[in-house]
């Protein structure tokens, strides 16, 4: 006698990955953002121009906080929270989910920098004649450190982005 089982991908995925059997709230909001940036990579100039001022106002807003008392308390805001919820998240197991989903996210609002970078021609204008200048006298320039060229970078973009 011999009996047959059918198992549906799912469930080996299940059988294979440590998560608990419930989907986690992380991993649903990571394959929306993930889908989102996907979009936005893809098809920011279909996008309409509403729709687009408001992923920028909302990229703005994360990556520059208010500044004076205001963007200071919500600095020891978000750190206090991380502090609380970081063990709880560790210990529910949802750790791999909370870390995918930060990569999503950041993902997202990379995506739309870039969007808004894309359109800008002045922008790309100004950032292409920096990288020029920066790099005609490549010969002569000594060898930097991995931060002393991340910070070189900055300071050209931040010097484009003055010259606009």
């Amino acid at each position: 006698m011999s009996a047959t089982i059918t198992i549906s991908p799912s469930e080996i995925r299940q059988i294979f990955q440590p998560r608990t059997s419930s989907a986690s709230k992380f991993w649903e909001l990571a394959q929306k953002a993930n889908n989102l940036a996907v979009i936005i990579e893809s098809r920011w100039e279909k996008i309409p121009p509403d729709t687009r001022e408001l992923l920028k106002i909302f990229a703005y807003a994360l990556i520059e906080p208010p500044q004076g008392i205001k963007g200071i308390f919500i600095k020891y805001l978000r750190r206090f929270s991380l502090a609380i919820i970081l063990p709880w998240i560790v210990l529910k197991g949802e750790l791999d989910s909370f870390l995918t989903y930060n990569n999503a996210f950041n993902r997202l609002v990379n995506a739309i920098l870039s969007g808004v970078e894309r359109e800008n021609l002045a922008y790309q204008k100004a950032l292409s004649e920096a990288l020029e200048e920066a790099f005609t006298d490549w010969e002569n320039s000594k060898d930097m450190s991995a931060e002393e060229a991340c910070e070189r970078l900055r300071q050209i973009s931040d010097q484009a982005v003055s010259e606009l």
